[in-house]
Formats: C-alpha cells, sequence, structure tokens
C-alpha cells in the first residue's frame, strides 16, 4: 500500500467491531502491555494516520498491538510490510502459550459439565468456549445466549437443582475471557447482560432449590451486570424472581414494591408475558396482604397481558409464562385468601393450559393442586393428584416442590383412612434413596 493511501482493510476491521479511533487505540495499548510488559501510547491521532495512510507501517509495537487487538496476522491489518518487519514479527514469542492451554483446557472442563436429574438421567449441559486470547464479538455472545437458552430448556424439563453451579462457573468463565480479550464498546455491553442473565437464572436455579442465601447473591450480582449493561428488561426479570421469593419468605408488602417496580421501569417497553409474569407476583403480594380486591384487579390485568400475545418466540426464561401459569398464581393467591375451593378449580383449568414439555412445572402444578385439594376437603382428588406428583418425582429435580409433596404427605399421615395410608408407604418407597 503506497504511502497517503487509506488502509480500508482496518477500516472494515474497526466497523465490524464496531471501534472508533480512542476505542482502537484504547484497545492497541492494552494488547502492548499485555505483550510487552509496558504501557502502550497510541493515541487516536494515531489511528487516524493509519487509517489514512499517512503512517503507511506502524512501529513494531503497534503492529504487534493492532495484531493482538484483531487477534489477525500481520498481513491481513492492510498494511506494506517490508521484509524486515515480517522477519521481526516472526521472532517475537507467541503470547503466553502456556496460559492459552490452560485456558483451553478450562474450556474443555467446562463444556463436559453435566448434571443428574432424578432416576441417574445424565444430562449434557455444554457451553460454547471463549476465546483463550485475541478478541470477543458479537458471535462469541450469540453462543453464550444459546447456551443460556439450553439451560433453560433443561429446566424445564428436569428442574435446575444442580444448574446453578454451572451457571455459576459460566460467568467466572466469562469475566476470565474478559480480563484476557479485547472487545469493542458494544460487545462489552452484550457480556455484561449475558453474565446478568447467568446471574439471574441461578439466582433462580437456587431459590427452586431451597437455597434463599444464593439465590439473593446472584440476584444481587445480575442487578449490578443489568445497570452496567443498562438493560432494564433484565433488571424487571430479577425482580420478578426476587419478588416470588418474597412471597415465598412471606414477606408480601416487599412482594408487591418490587413486582411494582418492575412494571414502572418497562412501562414504556415490556413483554406482553413479562406484564402477565408481573401482575401476578402483584397478586400473589395482594392476596397475602389481605386485598383481595387489588389482587383481582392485578389477576384480571395478567389476563389480559396474555391476550396480547402474539406469534413472536418467546425468550427461553419467559417461555412458560402462558395461560397455565397465570391460572396457577390465581390458584396460588385464592390459597393466601383461604379460597381452597376456588384454588383447585383455578389449578385444574392450570394444569389442563400447561404445555407438555414443561415437566418440572406440571409436578409443581400437580403437587399444589393436591395442596388445594386437600384444604378443600377432596381427600380422594388429593391423592390421586399427589400420586401424578410422585410418578414425576424420580425425573424431577425440583426440592421446593420437593418440600411441599413431603409436607402434604405428613398431613396424611394423620389421616385414618386406607388410601390415606397406603399414599404414605408409596411416597416413603419413591423417595427412599
Amino acid at each position: 500500500m503506497a504511502v497517503g493511501r487509506p488502509n480500508n482493510v482496518l477500516r472494515d476491521l474497526m466497523k465490524r467491531d464496531e471501534l472508533s479511533a480512542s476505542d482502537l487505540a484504547q484497545a492497541v495499548n492494552t494488547a502492548i502491555e499485555r505483550r510487552f510488559g509496558h504501557p502502550g501510547n497510541a493515541t487516536d491521532r494515531q489511528v487516524r494516520r493509519w487509517l489514512s495512510g499517512k503512517t503507511a507501517l506502524p512501529q513494531l509495537q503497534y503492529l504487534v498491538g493492532i495484531m493482538d487487538a484483531f487477534g489477525l496476522e500481520a498481513n491481513e491489518l492492510g498494511f506494506t510490510l517490508t521484509s524486515a518487519r515480517f522477519r521481526q514479527v516472526a521472532q517475537l514469542q507467541p503470547r503466553s502459550t502456556l496460559l492459552e492451554k490452560n485456558h483451553a483446557e478450562e474450556d474443555h472442563v467446562l463444556r463436559r459439565q453435566f448434571m443428574i436429574a432424578g432416576a441417574g438421567n445424565l444430562l449434557s449441559v455444554a457451553f460454547a468456549p471463549l476465546p483463550a486470547s485475541g478478541r470477543i464479538g458479537a458471535s462469541d455472545v450469540d453462543r453464550i445466549r444459546e447456551s443460556i437458552d439450553r439451560l433453560h430448556a433443561v429446566d424445564d424439563e428436569y428442574g435446575g437443582e444442580q444448574l446453578a453451579g454451572i451457571a455459576e462457573s459460566f460467568v467466572e468463565q466469562i469475566e476470565a475471557a474478559m480480563g484476557r480479550c479485547l472487545y469493542g464498546p458494544r460487545v462489552e455491553k452484550a457480556l455484561y447482560q449475558v453474565m446478568g442473565q447467568l446471574h439471574a437464572s441461578a439466582g433462580w436455579f437456587s431459590f427452586d432449590s431451597g437455597d434463599h442465601p444464593r439465590a439473593s447473591k446472584n440476584f444481587d450480582s445480575g442487578l449490578r451486570a443489568s445497570l452496567l449493561a443498562n438493560d432494564r428488561q433484565l433488571q424487571a426479570r430479577i425482580w420478578a424472581y426476587m419478588s416470588r421469593q418474597s412471597w415465598e419468605l412471606g414477606r408480601a408488602t416487599e412482594t408487591i414494591t418490587i413486582a411494582r417496580a418492575a412494571l414502572d421501569a418497562t412501562r414504556n417497553d415490556r413483554d406482553h408475558r413479562l406484564s402477565a409474569l408481573l401482575h401476578g407476583r402483584l397478586a400473589l403480594g395482594y392476596a397475602a396482604s389481605g386485598q383481595k380486591a387489588q389482587c383481582g384487579t392485578a389477576l384480571a390485568r395478567a389476563e389480559a397481558s396474555l391476550d396480547r400475545i402474539g406469534d413472536a418466540p418467546a425468550d427461553a426464561w419467559l417461555a412458560f409464562v402462558g395461560p397455565g401459569e397465570v391460572m396457577g398464581s390465581a390458584a396460588m393467591a385464592h390459597m393466601n385468601l383461604g379460597q381452597a375451593d376456588r384454588a383447585a378449580d383455578q389449578e385444574e383449568q392450570g394444569m389442563r393450559l400447561l404445555d407438555p414439555k414443561f415437566r418440572r412445572n406440571r409436578f409443581a402444578k400437580a403437587t399444589h393442586l393436591a395442596q388445594c385439594y386437600l384444604a378443600a376437603n377432596e381427600v380422594d382428588q388429593a391423592i390421586d393428584m399427589a400420586d401424578l406428583a410422585l410418578s414425576l418425582y424420580p425425573t424431577v429435580s425440583c426440592p421446593r416442590w420437593a418440600v411441599h409433596l413431603g409436607q402434604f404427605r405428613d398431613k396424611l399421615a394423620g389421616f385414618d383412612l386406607p388410601i390415606a395410608e397406603a399414599f404414605v408407604e408409596r411416597y416413603d418407597v419413591t423417595t427412599t434413596p
């Protein structure tokens, strides 16, 4: 490339990664420090000289910094390389070969992580590895999102008891990659977004396993990442989880406050499924605090939100929100209000409306419906539904609802009825390791 001729190759690389001249200068300086152990001093003015062709060939340290920033060879950057510069580049030691080997080994271990569901089912949970060096690009972030979707597919079918640790370890891998790789502002924002999503998922899996401290820690970390990503939808998602946790812990006012905050934050831009979920959370809080009218209003708004759902596919974490979920929220709310008959009717409808692929939710609903029937003095129906839950128990790992099924068993143990005694015996045989 002649002096004065623009370097369109470099310009296209910057455009691809959405880097300004200042962004590239910073990336080059970081790469120089990692490679040579001393800070670089590239400026945006120098980058503009490279782009314009006024500097046809950067000094060696800058050339190497650009190579490392883009993860490319020197002859792929659009500069005219002299034979002397070729030799200089060839004589350089490769970047921390041992370090990259260790990262490759970590990636391999992560790809092999697995969980064991009930009945010994071995389930692979594979994550796409991130680069050991060079640049993290948008395609890497897309692969992370696909991995998160696979986590929720496993949870939908088998429950997520062992998934929290896997999600947390993937956050650690992303943080390590961010420390050793380079990326542009847009990718940085996306990385904070997916880390927040992973913390949100890990928090939900922990909550569903009855580990509230671990859940809260992940929710806090997820909210911090959502702020760095400037993602209000992610904040609202985490608040939806936190609101449900607050209700479980008996904090009615907090349940309402958190759900309201999520609704307010996303007032002008909210998925209709998320609206239905959040209004359902409000209904739970109102019911727990004895506010029947407000509970009814919240449930009506949840149903109205469902009516607005179009044909667009749902995010993986929201896919469970449908008529069955809203009816389940209504059933739990009316159990809180002491209306067991009405709750049983609503959970019956929820069971019928639930997509069969949500086997973990079917286990939860069957357990809750058994509780509703028992509270309504429909003992035969309660045991029939508990039998359904018990049939799912060996292949679903959901400790929170397993505890509820155990409580149902303990209540039946006080009944002087042959059918109750028979269920207690089946329960004990099924759940004994």
